[in-house]
C-alpha cells in the first residue's frame, strides 16, 4: 500500500481546456491508497505533535511544472532521514502502472496546487525505464537538488552537433575536415547519442549558445574519454586532449553577463565514450550539468577535490615529475612565478607545452588506478614538440620528431599479430638529468653528438605580460647542417620581430637567423646551430592573464 506522496510534486501544463474527467476520476481513486498519511484535504494527518506525511498545499513540485522529477520520486520513494515526518514514502513502481501515475499527479496538482497539469502515460513509461537502474528511494536532499536544479536559468540553447569519421590520437583541426553528419540536439544538452552507431572512431564538435545570467566566477569541469576541449568564444578555457581513460579537468573563468558562445571538441579513440560537462556559478545557477551522459561519467571518474600544487616559498618555481597528458611518460612539469608554466618531455629532451594560470592537480592520482596529475592552466600551447635537433641534408627533408619503433606484442600468444608503437632512446641523445638553482628554478641538460646542451626557464614581464624567457646553450663543434626547430604550429608569420605560433602566444627569437619552411603540410621554424650558439626564445601570449 502506498503510504504517502512526497512533499514536493511537480507537473507539465496542459494547453487551454479542462482535464479530462476519466482521468481526475483515477486519480482521485489512486489518491484513496494517500489518504492515511496525507490525509483527504493533502494537509497530513497529524499523530500528536508530529505530521503522518508533509502537506501537498504547501509543495514546491505541485505547484511547479517539471514532469520528469515529480515521475521519479513517485517510482523510487523518498527514505525516512529524520523525525518531521513519521513515515516515509514507499517506491511505487511496482505497486502503479504509467496510467495511474499519470492520473494521480493530474489530480493532485489540480486539487491541492490549483493547476491544471498532466504527464501521459508513454512519458512516465520512458521516465520508468531511464531510471531502471537505480535501486534506492530519493533522499530529501535529493529533493532539494531536484527542485533548485528545475528551477535554475537555464544556461545552453540552439545546441548544434557535427559528426566526423576518423582515427585520431589527440584532437585535430575539425574546421578543416568535412563532417559526416551534422544535427540539432532538441534536449539542448551536449550528448554522444549521434554517434552510437559508429563502432570506430569518431569526433564531434558542439556548438551552442551559452546564456550567462549573471557576472561572476563559474567552475567548469570536463570528463571525457577520450580527448577533449572546451572553448568559450573562442577560447579555449579547459583542455584534455590525448589518449587517456575517463578523466576530469576543471577551470574557473570569470564570465561577464550575456551571450556567449560555446563549442566542446571530442574524439573517442576506442575503448569506453564518455563525455560529460557540468559547471558551477553564482546565485541561482548553482551546479549544472550540460551534457546528457552525467551518469556515464560520474561512474567512470570518481569525483575528488582538486589536489591544486604550489610552490613553498613566494619567488619560488615547483617541480612536478608524473604521468602528464600531451608528453611522453617521462614528463616534468614546472610551475614558475606569474602564473607561468611548463611540461618538459625528458623523453625527447624538450619542451612539451608552455601555459599559464594555476599549475597542476594531483587529485587523479588517488582516482583508481591513479592516471597521472592535469595541468590546472590555460592558453596551452605545444609549439615544437619532438626531438629539438637534426642535420638535415637539405631544407626539403622532414623532421623526424620522435624515436619510436614497431613492435608485435599480443600477450600469451606464439605468433603476435597487434602491431603497436613504442618510445625508444634515441642514439643521438643522453640525458643529463636537471638542476635547481636558489629559486628552484631546473636548468635541463642533455648532450646531442657530441654537443652538451642547457635549456632554462626564467619568468618575466614582456610588455606588460608575465612570460617565458628561455635560453639555450650549446657547447661544442656541430655537425653541419645541425638545426634547432622552434615552432611547428601557428601561420609561424613575423610581425615586429615576433613569430605567430598560434593559440595566442608569440615567439621572439634572438641568437640566431631563423628559417622558415613548409615541409610534408607542416610549417616549421628552424635555426641553424653553430659553434658556442646561445638561442634565446621569448613565449609571451597576445593579452594579459584574465584574473
Amino acid at each position: 500500500m502506498m503510504r504517502f506522496l512526497p512533499a514536493l510534486l511537480v507537473l507539465f501544463i496542459l494547453p487551454a481546456g479542462a482535464q479530462d474527467d476519466k482521468v481526475l476520476e483515477l486519480g482521485r481513486l489512486t489518491y484513496q491508497s494517500c489518504v492515511a498519511c496525507h490525509g483527504p484535504d493533502g494537509k497530513g494527518i497529524k499523530a500528536g505533535d508530529l505530521l503522518m506525511a508533509p502537506s501537498l498545499h504547501e509543495s514546491a513540485f505541485v505547484k511547479g511544472n517539471h514532469p520528469e522529477e515529480i515521475t521519479s520520486i513517485v517510482l523510487k520513494g523518498i527514505l525516512k532521514a529524520d523525525n518531521k515526518y513519521i513515515q516515509a514514502m514507499l517506491a511505487l513502481e511496482l505497486a502503479l502502472n504509467d496510467e495511474q501515475i499519470a492520473a494521480l499527479i493530474a489530480y493532485v496538482t489540480k486539487e491541492f496546487g490549483g493547476k491544471e497539469r498532466s504527464v501521459k502515460p508513454a512519458d512516465v513509461a520512458k521516465w520508468r525505464k531511464e531510471q531502471a537502474s537505480r535501486t534506492s528511494p530519493w533522499k530529501r536532499a535529493d529533493l532539494e537538488e531536484m527542485i533548485r536544479a528545475a528551477t535554475a536559468p537555464k544556461l545552453l540553447s540552439n545546441v548544434r552537433y557535427s559528426l566526423h569519421a576518423g582515427e585520431w590520437k589527440k584532437l585535430p583541426d575539425f574546421s578543416s575536415l568535412t563532417p559526416a553528419s551534422t544535427g540539432k540536439l532538441e534536449k539542448g544538452l551536449i550528448s554522444l547519442e549521434p554517434a552510437k552507431s559508429h563502432k570506430k572512431g569518431f569526433g564531434m564538435v558542439f556548438d551552442a549558445d551559452l546564456m550567462i545570467p549573471e557576472t561572476g566566477d563559474y567552475l567548469f569541469s570536463l570528463t571525457s574519454d577520450d580527448g577533449s576541449a572546451l572553448i568559450i568564444d573562442g577560447e579555449t578555457l579547459v583542455g584534455n586532449d590525448g589518449i587517456h581513460p575517463a578523466k576530469s579537468v576543471t577551470m574557473k573563468e570569470q564570465l561577464q553577463a550575456g551571450n556567449h558562445t560555446m563549442q566542446v571538441h571530442y574524439f573517442d579513440g576506442g575503448g569506453h565514450r564518455v563525455l560529460a560537462l557540468s559547471v558551477k556559478g553564482p546565485g541561482k545557477v548553482g551546479t549544472q550539468w550540460l551534457s546528457v551522459e552525467q551518469g556515464d561519467a560520474k561512474k567512470a571518474a570518481q569525483s575528488y577535490d582538486p589536489i591544486p600544487l604550489t610552490s613553498r616559498l613566494p619567488g619560488e618555481a615547483i617541480v612536478h615529475r608524473a604521468f602528464l597528458p600531451d608528453a611522453k611518460p617521462r614528463a616534468i612539469g614546472v610551475g614558475y612565478p606569474g602564473a607561468v608554466n611548463l611540461v618538459w618531455d625528458a623523453d625527447v629532451l624538450n619542451l612539451a607545452y608552455v601555459y599559464r594560470g594555476e599549475f597542476m592537480d594531483a587529485s587523479s592520482h588517488w582516482n583508481a588506478r591513479g592516471s597521472g596529475s592535469t595541468p590546472l592552466g590555460k592558453d596551452r600551447v605545444k609549439v615544437a614538440h619532438g626531438l629539438p635537433f637534426q642535420v638535415l641534408e637539405s631544407l626539403d627533408e622532414p623532421w623526424v620528431p620522435f624515436s619510436e619503433m614497431q613492435v608485435k606484442y599480443e600477450r600469451d600468444t606464439v605468433d603476435p599479430q597487434k602491431e603497436i608503437t613504442i618510445n625508444v632512446r634515441h642514439p643521438d641523445y643522453l640525458f643529463r638529468g636537471y638542476r635547481l638553482d636558489a629559486k628552484r628554478f631546473p636548468t635541463f641538460r642533455y648532450d646531442y653528438r657530441g654537443l652538451s646542451v642547457t635549456d632554462t626557464f626564467t619568468p618575466a614581464e614582456i610588455e606588460g605580460v608575465t612570460s617565458l624567457v628561455r635560453t639555450i646553450k650549446v657547447e661544442g663543434n656541430p655537425d653541419e647542417n645541425t638545426y634547432f626547430r622552434v615552432a611547428e604550429t601557428g601561420a609561424q608569420t613575423v610581425t615586429d620581430g615576433w613569430i605567430d605560433a598560434g593559440g595566442n602566444l608569440r615567439i621572439r627569437l634572438a641568437g640566431a637567423e631563423p628559417v622558415t619552411r613548409k615541409v610534408a603540410e607542416i610549417n616549421e621554424t628552424l635555426v641553424p646551430i653553430a659553434a658556442g650558439t646561445s638561442l634565446t626564445l621569448t613565449y609571451r601570449w597576445n593579452a594579459p592573464l584574465k584574473p
